[in-house]
């Protein structure tokens, strides 16, 4: 059973509450899954197998999993790049997208632009190269992951992603339940997405669902990015992953930060660890 939290801004509940190991053994699984969207042999090889030629992805390559679409766009910001793959062993359809392949540099370049977006929400804004960036697959990624559906009917839907790709789930999930499609979305190391409004509309989008499952580790930076300060916030929760670098990660090891904006979790650390940013309950971007 996942734990049920309450999302409403102001509530008088604990900023933080523990999660269960079955929310930790699929937090666990999606982190593989946003693995291997940086392996580049999952970008073209639509009718295989996942797989993960470093070995970090070993519960997504147990599964009986095959890709059913991939694709590799670049534009202006940042490549969208990614597959759509079933999962037979859990009865799951996964649209992941990969991060960037320079995390340093991209890092140092993001801006901090943001575009009105109403098609989204009203008063809503957002980052204008993530939404530029999943503008350029969104047509087509919407088409298979249609097509998917109706082949596997019953399966859930996931979308999950690391870094820019943690941006790109997050926008192509809010607007596949616009359309009245439920998500289950996992997300690693996610910059910022939009203003207050856009913040939110994804927190009360999923406060009965809490099928929102946004992920960050210690004193990871990007989190952090684009700045408070230039009118970009975080919806809520947030799974706040304590434990350092290159260790097991247990269920008392993640904590939920419950709250818009919360202090309590990433964003109330003071130094930034970019190797933070690259492992998550795994080296998640090692296959770049």
């Amino acid at each position: 059973m996942k734990l049920a939290a309450c999302m409403s801004i102001g509530l008088a509940l604990p900023a933080l509450a523990e999660i269960t190991t079955t929310l930790l053994n699929d937090l666990s699984l999606f982190s593989q899954y946003s693995a291997a969207a940086y392996c580049s042999m999952n970008l073209n090889s639509t009718g295989a197998a996942l797989a993960c030629s470093v070995g970090n992805c070993p519960l997504v390559e147990a599964a009986d999993t095959q890709i059913l679409y991939d694709f590799d766009e670049s534009c202006s910001f940042g490549d969208a790049s990614g597959f759509v793959a079933v999962d037979n062993t859990n009865n799951l359809i996964v649209l992941s997208f990969r991060g960037s392949h320079d995390l340093s540099n991209w890092i140092a370049n993001l801006d901090f632009f943001p575009i009105d977006t109403p098609s989204v929400c009203e008063g809503c804004s957002m980052h204008v190269g993530f939404w530029e960036t999943w503008q350029t697959v969104a047509a087509n990624v919407t088409e298979q992951l249609q097509s998917a559906l109706a082949t596997y009917p019953g399966y859930t839907l996931v979308m999950t992603g690391h870094s820019l790709g943690a941006a790109l789930a997050a926008i192509a999930a809010t607007v596949f339940r616009n359309s009245g499609i439920p998500v289950e979305m996992y997300n690693y190391g996610q910059p910022r997405l939009g203003n207050l409004a856009l913040a939110q509309y994804i927190t009360n989008q999923t406060a009965t669902t809490n099928n929102n499952y946004r992920v960050t580790h210690t004193e990871d930076p990007v989190p952090k990015l684009p700045p408070r300060l230039f009118g970009f916030d975080h919806y809520s929760p947030e799974y706040w992953i304590t434990s350092g670098n290159n260790v097991s990660v247990t269920d008392a090891d993640v904590v939920q930060v419950v709250g818009i904006d919360s202090t309590d979790g990433n964003d109330g650390t003071i130094l930034d660890d970019v190797e933070a940013h690259r492992w998550y309950l795994g080296y998640i971007s090692e296959c770049s």
